[in-house]
């Protein structure tokens, strides 16, 4: 079989691994991205003090088989830190560590924790031993109730959530407990528990790139992908992928023109996906569950500040706050030279920050940080840099989990990839790097096949 060309539309995570992975495979790859550079939400953005910022901080689970592979493909995977604990942040200033794995879980559950009596974990047991039961029988019917109504069935007390359950699921979701589908969450349950037995207790470790976003991710995939022969036209908007005698002939461009291809893969957004398919047969079902994916803003703040927060981990959970989690940049990449301290502030289904202006979120978020953090009362702002994200990823609301469509369509060489396509994440890296190898696959038995 002669090199056969595919054509990859969308630059983000998943279309970056697509067109690196076809590549290797020796097929002649295009890879079309409409924006002025790839990486879409891992891009990397720059302070005006020059410091590098991204749509939030992202980190990885030791369970990241796919985005693993794709690091290894870019020669990245060195650049990750997997820490031994993370912090976990009172209002007043009290914080406390926990570590990962199966011992330190099982003392989040059941171990000394501020705010939660033992009394009130020992009532929490049956809690515990039904939520397991409904993760190992786990049926669809999980998807017409909240996370939120899923606790209230199994019993847990209102301080075990507040503490430990309620910041697990917007950690894990992305979404708010009472939005969120516990089918959603009892699913990454048992995608969890699969993991690890496959890979051990570093399967739930978490952790992050040592280097900013822009180098671990786009730097890196734009080397590789030069040095596999792949061409990568930026500011090319793809309008729709033609059809010819029941397979993708190509992609049609806005200037009019059209790529020809053996096979495609549309690695878009789900909210992007516009008239792409309007020549595919059969699908409505795919444009109809991506019409109901509703995005989930997240907001994020970099602040600079000229003395340190006195963090105990390199990131932290804040209870009952406006921030979800403060990430210290100078644990994770090094401190500066300036002798300032860079930290990220993360909040996740930000529905209510993301109706203000800047001025106001910073406000918001500064007033947080020094609500939590004393030391924060005493330091000097050097600068903060906002980023609001409105499309940061999709939702898992209630009956969400059982529409994402597959990967394949009825065309043999058209493949879908993206985090919104069912894989066994929500939306995450790793769910957006399996669809792509999903995608791949197909599109490499269509191949092989003709």
């Amino acid at each position: 079989m002669g090199k056969r060309h595919v054509v990859v539309v969308g630059g983000g995570l998943a279309g970056m691994a697509s067109a690196v992975w076809l590549a290797e495979l020796g097929h002649a790859v295009t890879l079309l991205e409409s924006n002025g550079a790839l990486g879409g939400r891992t891009i990397g953005l720059t302070s005006k003090h020059g410091d590098a910022v991204e749509n939030g901080q992202h980190v990885l689970a030791g369970s990241y088989e796919n985005i693993f592979r794709f690091l290894d493909s870019i020669g990245t995977r060195d650049l990750l830190e997997f820490p031994g604990d993370f912090g976990v942040r009172y209002p007043g200033g009290h914080a406390e560590t926990f570590g990962f794995g199966p011992r330190n879980i099982t003392r989040m559950a059941f171990g000394r924790v501020r705010d939660l009596s033992i009394t009130t974990q020992l009532a929490a047991l049956p809690a515990w031993a039904r939520l397991v039961r409904d993760v190992v029988r786990f049926d669809d019917s999980l998807d017409d109730i909240t996370v939120d109504q899923w606790f209230d069935r199994l019993g847990f007390p209102a301080a075990v959530r507040r503490i430990m359950l309620n910041s697990m699921v917007i950690g894990l979701l992305n979404e708010l407990p009472s939005l969120a589908s516990a089918h959603a969450f009892a699913a990454l349950l048992r995608t969890g528990a699969d993991r690890a037995r496959r890979h051990g207790p570093d399967a739930v470790r978490i952790g992050y790139p040592t280097v900013d976003l822009g180098t671990f991710y786009t730097d890196a995939a734009n080397r590789a992908m030069t040095q596999l022969g792949i061409d990568v036209r930026l500011r090319t908007r793809a309008v729709r992928v033609t059809v010819a005698d029941g397979r993708a002939g190509g992609v049609e461009l806005s200037d009019g023109s059209t790529v020809a291809a053996d096979a495609v893969v549309l690695a878009v957004p789900s909210w992007n996906l516009r008239a792409l398919l309007d020549d595919v047969p059969g699908a409505e079902d795919i444009r109809l569950a991506a019409k109901q994916l509703e995005p989930i803003p997240i907001m994020n703040a970099y602040v600079l500040l000229d003395r340190p927060l006195g963090t105990v981990a390199p990131w932290e959970s804040l209870l009952d706050s406006d921030i979800g989690w403060v990430f210290d940049r100078d644990r994770m990449h090094g401190s500066r030279p300036d002798g300032n301290h860079l930290y990220a502030l993360t909040t996740c289904s930000s529905y209510d920050l993301m109706g203000l202006g800047n001025s106001e979120v910073a406000d918001r978020l500064l007033a947080a940080l020094r609500a939590s953090y004393p030391a924060a009362r005493a330091a000097n702002v050097v600068d903060i840099t906002v980023v609001p994200w409105p499309k940061a990823t999709f939702s898992s609301r209630v009956g969400m989990s059982t529409i994402r469509p597959g990967n394949a369509t009825e065309l043999p060489n058209l493949a879908l990839a993206g985090d919104w396509t069912h894989n066994d994440w929500p939306t995450t890296m790793e769910g957006a790097a399996q669809s792509a190898a999903r995608a791949v696959n197909l599109v490499q038995s269509a191949l092989t096949a003709r």
